[in-house]
């Protein structure tokens, strides 16, 4: 394992603050939409395996953002993902929770691991696996005052929304993840054209990372 390569993906995940996740079926607009946010300010994405052609997808975002841009994936559930989620650039992963293994599997390649964890035993757990971060998932399952004795950062995720996040980094997130509440609602559209991207939540989105930076600015 690389150390210093795990530290400095763990600080850019700090510095980035909001992680977007990309989910859905339409394999062009998610590409697009990866690109777009960037645009925007975001610097850490995240595409998940459940997605159709996630790997590809990985792949892409990779090769057309820059190195600033850190390219994650998601919803790993199976170790024997790992090799091939890293050669295709993936710089973390990110699970809903801790499959055996993944950690000790994702540091040895020089990937990032975020398990998951739904309560305070499973958090202990997975520190006691070696986790450097941990993501509390679903988000709405946790508060802040849990996590006072937390001996790693963590990050929620699950339904985190344009008034939460704000919440959850003043109260001491390492960072938080963002799906359609960030992305779009039109990821698994087939069409075309997106209506309610165009019309409501690309703004909703650059409204985020233009507080996002107010925020840095702040803090």
């Amino acid at each position: 394992m690389d150390e210093m390569r795990i530290k400095t993906i763990l600080t850019h995940l700090k510095d980035a603050r909001v992680i977007a996740i990309l989910r859905g079926q339409n394999f062009e607009r998610m590409i697009q939409r990866g690109l777009t946010l960037a645009d925007m300010g975001c610097t850490a994405i995240e595409v998940t395996l459940d997605s159709p052609h996630a790997l590809a997808i990985v792949s892409e975002l990779r090769q057309k953002l820059p190195s600033s841009v850190l390219v994650g994936v998601g919803t790993l559930l199976d170790t024997e993902q790992i090799e091939s989620c890293v050669k295709v650039g993936a710089e973390y992963a990110l699970s809903p929770t801790n499959p055996e293994g993944m950690i000790q599997h994702c540091h040895a390649a020089n990937m990032l691991a975020v398990p998951g964890v739904a309560n305070s035993e499973e958090l202990e757990e997975a520190i006691a696996d070696g986790a450097r971060i941990i993501k509390l998932f679903p988000a709405t399952e946790w508060s802040s005052n849990q996590l006072t004795s937390a001996s790693v950062p963590w990050m929620p995720v699950g339904g985190v929304d344009a008034q939460s996040v704000w919440q959850w980094l003043d109260a001491g997130a390492w960072c938080v993840g963002m799906g359609a509440n960030l992305c779009g609602s039109d990821l698994n559209n087939e069409d075309e054209d997106s209506t309610t991207w165009a019309e409501s939540e690309e703004q909703v989105a650059r409204g985020i990372f233009m507080e996002l930076q107010r925020w840095r600015n702040d803090a």
